[in-house]
């Protein structure tokens, strides 16, 4: 019987096996949920933490930003050139915008009178319908609070829906690039156990915040406005901003024209409205900001949506500068914005208040620059086609020319300080607020947008000759004294190509200089004397020398931007080089056998085209005895160290004797202008002034008289860039001032830039940069 006495004993270890194994297996469980449970604690609180701990600080902190106004521009005197005001902008939430606000304001209304409890009880077909009853109140509402924006706006429901949707936009772009993020992100990070289904439920800071729909708002609309956020929190807010106020916009200068020659000569001021004044080179700012900008210096972490730098972009609104100085001191004039940050569940607040950004002065004197700018103002004349700058033929007869009379010139001006190489003025016409009065067709044509004296390319003609010649005498071709001989044309056997400008044989004239010296073939402009330099010189040589003055390379004045292209090379907008024969092309005209090209850049022609301000720079080279001293246009902005190019010092006054002559010796190119009946009137006829200068003519591409908009054939006419290129000083002085002008196809440089240089002159004397005397003979007044 003992073997019965066993086989409840066996039974029980069988069942309390199958009862640990049950116990173990449940143990497994619990232990594997609660690791589960560990896992997402750990993920939440460690991996995901600074996540959560954002998405709570949106609820229990509230940021608000405090614009930084821009640094001022402010002319060499002091005169403020570009400033920001204070201002106010009115703002409406996102869901205001969206068209999500009143369906929500309804049903928080009708959630607070009936409870939640209450509320939740409800159908979906009664909440449905109940939200439907009570949201024509907000509907109304905001009905109402558009039509306010339209009223103080002074626009109507298209142009409202325009700046709505310009919203709508901004905010989708936005939500796009940071799903896209947050799912690389969560990707990065879990790999397969990524949970990528609230990414789309995510809403973006546009989406959460308020956007400005009615910038720059007066006070007395700013308080409405103000009390209507009052009443309705969360939906309008007004916050205060700044706005960019450049009191030079538009000029009413009194013209002095008592001096001018004697055909448009007047002794009645003319008032002349001038717009723009330096608007090239104060620039504008934009409220778009481009991905680069953001990708480069951004207000917030895309990721994150923490601000991570107060002075950074914002895509919704920001303003940046976009063209002149305002672009190209960007970084300095931005500043730094401020921020109030506000702890709800704490009820405190910290302020950081904003840092304005740093002023920028520039060289410039705005009230010459206005007075040149004036020159060109129809009311003038001096940039306008004339008869007496045609002359008449042998019969008496008046000359016709490319251009019909009246026709108004483009052009620019450049005034350099010779000793620093700072910019007193430098005025492109038309300016950029000009070319906004134009039709489309007349834009195309006169292109306003370009800064002429740093943008504008042209070939030099003439007023290269000085150049010319320095290189020859520094290189030992040529000395001071030496003579060459005109006969007329360069060429022993052929009359027909390289000829002086006096021989024309096909007219019946057949002048010639005879034998010239430097001097004498500077005053003269004598062709021949500058091809035979040439040709000593080869034209390697001569392109080496001219690169040595600046030519082919940016000026630098401080306006140019550094940009790449697609190919990966470096550019610089707002700046050009201009253009010297490569040795690749040098190459090829020799290959060929042209004797003439070569030496045609002794006279300024061919493939080589300068600025305006490399003109005023090359001359003001030579006053300074061969030392380049960059221009520009930013005070205190660090400049390369000045360099001595080795010219002899003989060169330099045989250089300056013969531009003294072509303005102050009857035989001399810059002298005088011929009216009818064989009258002459001196152009720099000043008892107090030393001027010394250069007149160039120079051949110019074919100019299309019309915008060809209607279909109908273009006009094209071949003209001719009228230059004048000169330096003034006080009586018995050294040269204190270079100034450059060029007028687009305006045709002779003595007749028609010759009398714009003088009246430039007699501008830069009136603001009393050449002593008390000669500003005394001087008048007109400049007022913003």
């Amino acid at each position: 019987m003992a073997w019965m006495s066993e086989r409840p004993k066996q039974g029980a270890r069988r069942a309390f096996s199958r009862f640990d194994r049950r116990v173990g297996v449940l143990a497994l469980v619990a232990f594997g949920a609660l690791g589960i449970l560990v896992l997402q604690l750990a993920r939440l609180s460690v991996v995901e933490h600074g996540v959560h701990r954002t998405n709570v600080e949106r609820f229990l902190l509230t940021k608000r930003l405090l614009p930084a106004p821009r640094g001022r521009i402010i002319d060499r005197r002091g005169e403020i050139l570009a400033a920001d005001r204070a201002s106010w902008d009115v703002l409406l939430a996102y869901d205001a915008i969206a068209g999500r606000w009143a369906s929500e304001m309804a049903r928080r209304e009708l959630v607070a009178e009936l409870g939640r409890s209450r509320w939740l009880e409800l159908s979906a077909a009664e909440r449905a319908t109940a939200l439907v009853q009570r949201q024509a109140k907000f509907d109304a509402v905001l009905d109402s609070i558009y039509a306010r924006i339209m009223e103080a706006g002074g626009f109507d429901q298209a142009e409202l829906d325009r700046r709505l949707d310009a919203v709508l936009s901004r905010a989708a772009r936005e939500s796009t690039s940071r799903r896209q993020a947050l799912v690389e992100r969560e990707i990065r990070v879990f790999g397969d156990d990524a949970r990528l289904g609230d990414i789309d439920r995510e809403r973006v800071a546009s989406q959460r915040g308020s956007h400005v729909v009615l910038p720059d708002v007066p006070d007395e609309v700013a308080f409405y406005f103000q009390r209507l956020a009052e009443e309705l929190p969360g939906t309008v807010e007004v916050e205060p901003s700044t706005r960019r106020t450049r009191p030079w916009e538009q000029v009413v200068f009194d013209l002095d024209r008592s001096n001018f020659p004697s055909p448009i000569r007047s002794s009645k001021r003319a008032t002349v409205t001038l717009n723009g004044v330096a608007d090239h080179i104060i620039g504008s700012t934009r409220s778009q900001v481009f991905a680069d900008e953001l990708a480069r210096r951004p207000l917030v972490n895309t990721e994150t949506g923490e601000i991570i730098d107060l002075g950074g972009y914002r895509a919704d609104r920001d303003v940046v500068g976009a063209v002149g100085v305002e672009r190209a001191r960007e970084p300095a004039l931005r500043g730094t914005r401020g921020v109030i940050e506000r702890d709800l569940e704490k009820g405190t607040e910290n302020r950081l208040d904003p840092v304005p950004g740093a002023d920028t002065q520039l060289t410039i004197d705005i009230r010459l620059q206005s007075r040149i700018q004036s020159l060109f103002a129809s009311e003038s004349g001096l940039a306008t086609i004339q008869q007496y700058q045609r002359g008449v033929d042998a019969e008496g007869n008046p000359r016709g020319g490319p251009l019909p009379l009246g026709y108004e010139l483009d052009g620019a001006v450049v005034v350099l300080e010779i000793a620093t190489g700072e910019i007193l003025a430098a005025v492109s016409h038309p300016t950029i607020a000009d070319g906004a009065l134009m039709t489309p067709a007349r834009r195309a044509i006169e292109h306003p947008e370009i800064f002429r004296p740093t943008e504008g390319v042209y070939p030099p003609g003439s007023i290269l000759k000085p150049l010319v010649f320095c290189a020859a005498a520094a290189e030992g071709i040529v000395r001071p004294g030496d003579t060459i001989e005109c006969k007329g044309h360069y060429f022993p056997e052929r009359n027909d190509a390289a000829r002086c400008w006096i021989y024309r044989p096909a007219e019946g004239r057949q002048s010639t200089h005879g034998p010239l010296d430097a001097q004498g073939a500077l005053a003269r402009s004598c062709n021949i004397y500058f091809y035979a330099i040439a040709d000593r010189l080869g034209p390697e040589r001569l392109v080496a020398w001219l690169g040595r003055f600046g030519l082919a390379r940016a000026p630098g004045t401080g306006l140019g931007i550094e940009t790449a292209a697609e190919s990966g090379e470096r550019r610089i907008q707002g700046e050009s080089t201009g253009v010297l024969p490569s040795a690749e092309s040098i190459a090829e005209i020799k290959t060929r056998g042209d004797r003439v090209t070569p030496i045609l850049l002794g006279i300024g022609q061919g493939p080589l085209t300068w600025t305006p301000m490399h003109a005023a720079s090359a001359f003001a080279t030579i006053a300074r005895g061969g030392r380049v001293i960059a221009p520009h246009f930013i005070r205190g902005a660090p400049q390369p160290a000045p360099v001595d190019l080795g010219i002899p010092r003989a060169a330099i006054d045989a250089a300056l004797a013969g531009l003294r002559g072509s303005v102050n010796e009857d035989y001399g190119t810059g002298h005088h202008i011929t009216l009818e009946g064989g009258r002459r009137e001196r152009l720099f006829d000043f008892t107090d002034l030393d001027v010394w200068g250069k007149t160039g003519t120079a051949t110019a591409p074919l100019l299309a008289l019309d915008g060809n908009q209607d279909g109908t054939p273009e006009t094209r006419v071949r003209t001719d860039h009228a230059w004048f290129v000169g330096l003034v000083a006080e009586k018995g002085a050294s040269p204190r001032y270079a100034v450059a002008v060029l007028l687009e196809n305006g045709g002779s440089g003595g007749k028609v830039a010759g009398p714009m240089g003088a009246a430039v002159i007699r501008a830069i004397a009136a603001e009393g940069y050449l002593g008390e005397s000669a500003r005394r003979g001087t008048g007109g007044v400049a007022a913003p």
